[in-house]
């Protein structure tokens, strides 16, 4: 248990952010693939990079994603494509979470696999690549952009070449453009025509990884300046405005919280120099759906009535993320509910209080434990659970004493 609180006054100092494992266990596959892989062990980097790096290393014959959904979904199609014989498994929630869509295009490419848990699900049991067999497949993203990555960061040592055609749109499109934007430092080209995706032949060469500061993460940091004083003001280092993350959607939608974005030579500076903030809020999170519990939850403790749409993915993240925001916010008193006229919509109403300090449920989801702990900057908070953190941030609470935070452990 962690209790927070946060002191009256503004909010200043520097606020270092994690790397974007995103960006990062994209290059990894590559690079495993290149023979040099990165030594990815620090402590500071986030559990995931950690993880995925030495399951690149790790002979088998069981690979143990936990609960890294990104990390068993690259790691599944590079070992299937690479001919390795073993069990690709995760923790218990990892083992309700749906892969069947990859696994599909894997068998079509030739790759030998049963489930032996859930069908559809992990774990999976590996049983080698014989050759491959057809040379253009077929590929539903729509439920996640990560099963269209995970074949194109496997897919340039295919002897023939690979063509995907995808039977639906693809679901948080940001992030297949950064795979496509990785995959291009890399000098690997790739065609995109409407719904074909071309991949040939080709050989990686090693090179040196892109390493950027986190704009999801940097969501913290932007919203508790939403929450803090006129004149408050955050230094984010190394985080930088390249068009590599989706997420950098942020800088337009915190201007409508007073906050404005400052780009300079070693990172970015976030000011909050106007005490505004919208009456209502509208968003669509197709793109961005790991920015939904920030900006939820900020909405929360504003007060700010909110219409949000393109959540249907994170009925199938580390938990289902809906379920537990509104379990959570119930707690304060906001209800998160469906619309009643269109299950599309999620509608949030009431201002979050408590007249005790609340203790805030984690559910194995390190956004939960992030996005709650905002609460303290309205009055002193609970948090179970906390060092799921370091699943993406391993420093977070180290960075909220740093700007201010009181932080305890109970």
């Amino acid at each position: 248990m962690l209790e927070l609180s946060f002191p009256e006054g503004p909010v200043r100092g520097t606020f270092q952010l994690p790397v974007s494992k995103s960006l990062v266990n994209r290059q990894l596959i590559l690079a495993a693939q290149a023979g040099r892989l990165p030594d990815m062990q620090d402590v500071s980097l986030p559990e995931d990079v950690r993880k995925l790096a030495q399951l690149l290393t790790h002979p088998g014959p069981v690979w143990d994603a936990g609960a890294g959904g990104t990390t068993l979904r690259f790691l599944t199609a590079y070992l299937a494509l690479t001919g390795k014989d073993g069990i690709v498994t995760g923790s218990a929630r990892m083992q309700q979470r749906p892969i069947a869509p990859l696994m599909h295009a894997l068998d079509q490419l030739g790759a030998i696999y049963f489930y032996s848990g859930i069908t559809g699900c992990p774990p999976l049991l590996l049983s080698g690549f014989p050759g491959q067999k057809q040379t253009e497949i077929t590929l539903d993203p729509s439920s996640s952009s990560q099963y269209l990555t995970a074949l194109l960061l496997a897919s340039p040592l295919l002897p023939d070449g690979l063509t995907i055609h995808l039977t639906r749109p693809v679901t948080s499109r940001p992030y297949f453009e950064m795979t496509l934007a990785v995959l291009a430092d890399w000098g690997i080209r790739v065609e995109v025509e409407d719904n074909r995706v071309s991949i040939l032949p080709q050989e990686i060469r090693p090179k040196e990884l892109i390493l950027e500061a986190d704009w999801t993460a940097a969501s913290y940091a932007y919203a508790i300046l939403a929450l803090a004083p006129t004149g408050s003001t955050l230094e984010l280092p190394g985080l930088t405005r390249s068009g590599l993350q989706g997420d950098e959607i942020l800088v337009s939608w915190m201007e409508q919280f007073g906050i404005d974005t400052e780009d300079g030579p070693s990172g970015i500076t976030i000011c909050r120099n106007r005490d505004i903030a919208p009456r209502a809020l509208q968003l669509d999170f197709s793109d961005s759906p790991d920015l939904a519990q920030t900006m939820i939850v900020l909405c929360a403790i504003l007060g700010c009535p909110g219409r949000f749409t393109g959540l249907h993915t994170l009925q199938i993240k580390e938990t289902d993320r809906t379920a537990a925001l509104r379990e959570e916010l119930h707690k304060l008193g906001v209800q998160f509910d469906q619309s009643p006229d269109d299950p599309d919509v999620w509608l949030l109403t009431g201002k979050a209080i408590s007249d005790d300090p609340p203790t805030f449920a984690t559910y194995h989801d390190h956004r939960m434990a992030m996005a709650f702990s905002l609460f303290a900057m309205a009055a002193p908070c609970r948090i179970q659970d906390p060092d799921v953190v370091q699943k993406s941030f391993p420093d977070y609470w180290e960075q909220l004493e740093g700007i201010g935070f009181l932080v305890s452990r109970g």
